[in-house]
């Protein structure tokens, strides 16, 4: 379970980032695939997403009902903290002391992914931005862990997940020149390495993934993306029957606001788990 705390971790990078005091409050709507079964049972997986940064630290807010997930990065140490707050606990995740070198007990799911600028542009919300195709795969069968059960490897044989659209980026919303910057010291950082062995599992091609998410010269104020499966077997199956998913996730408000530097701790009250 603290492995699976510090994957997420990782992934919310590719959220990421300000080198000025910037808030960013990101809606997402999902829909078809599982999140027609979720709406089904009563439940939505269509999160809001609030980023703050604060020099080279970053906290990702992620709500979704009953759901609160608080992940606060330090690029500069390279330390993350997630945080919990149905339980109020804080689960600390950092480098190892030189020179010792955590062992990688297991492989991740491989990730690839290739941007492009198309040349069109649209004004949204009186903010031009430019638009960029995505394609960012992850290939399943990759995984390898020695806890993972042979039939969860099985379920795993050539499946991959496809997450392909088009992202709206702004050079002249405010703060985005320091998005940028900060976006890119971020993936120049190795820090997809250091979330690697923080976790324990190595994840093939996340620190190029993170670069080619970079090279996009802009802030993303509009994401549409839709989500399919790849491959063969039962899951893949089942997942194809559910069809696929469409995600759409835009800004809803940038705060250039002086940010306190107590967001960025961990909270009176939590209980601290150190990884």
């Amino acid at each position: 379970m603290k492995r699976w705390f510090s994957t997420v971790a990782a992934i919310l990078f590719f959220s990421a980032a300000l080198r000025a005091d910037i808030t960013l409050v990101q809606t997402t709507t999902v829909e078809g695939g599982m999140a027609q079964m979720a709406a089904q049972a009563g439940q939505s997986i269509s999160p809001t997403i609030t980023t703050k940064i604060k020099g080279q630290k970053m906290r990702t807010d992620v709500v979704s009902g009953p759901i609160n997930i608080s992940t606060i990065v330090d690029v500069a140490t390279k330390q993350m903290i997630i945080l919990r707050a149905d339980q109020k606990t804080a689960t600390i995740v950092a480098p190892p002391a030189a020179p010792a070198t955590p062992a990688v007990q297991g492989q991740g799911p491989s990730i690839g992914a290739s941007v492009k600028p198309t040349g069109k542009s649209q004004t949204i919300d009186g903010v031009k931005c430019d638009e960029y195709t995505f394609t960012t795969t992850v290939d399943m069968s990759s995984m390898s862990n020695p806890q993972m059960p042979p039939e969860a490897v099985a379920m795993m044989k050539g499946v991959k997940i496809v997450v392909a659209g088009s992202a709206w980026m702004a050079k002249e919303a405010p703060g985005a020149a320091e998005y940028m910057a900060f976006q890119k010291t971020l993936a120049a950082s190795d820090m997809a390495s250091a979330a690697s062995a923080m976790s324990g599992m190595s994840i093939p091609g996340m620190g190029e993934a993170m670069k080619a998410m970079a090279s996009a010269n802009g802030l993303t104020y509009l994401n549409e993306s839709t989500v399919s499966f790849e491959g063969e077997g039962q899951m893949v199956e089942m997942m194809k029957q559910m069809g696929p998913m469409k995600v759409t996730s835009k800004v809803s408000s940038i705060s250039t606001d002086a940010l306190s530097e107590d967001l960025f701790k961990v909270p009176e009250g939590y209980t601290i788990v150190k990884q």
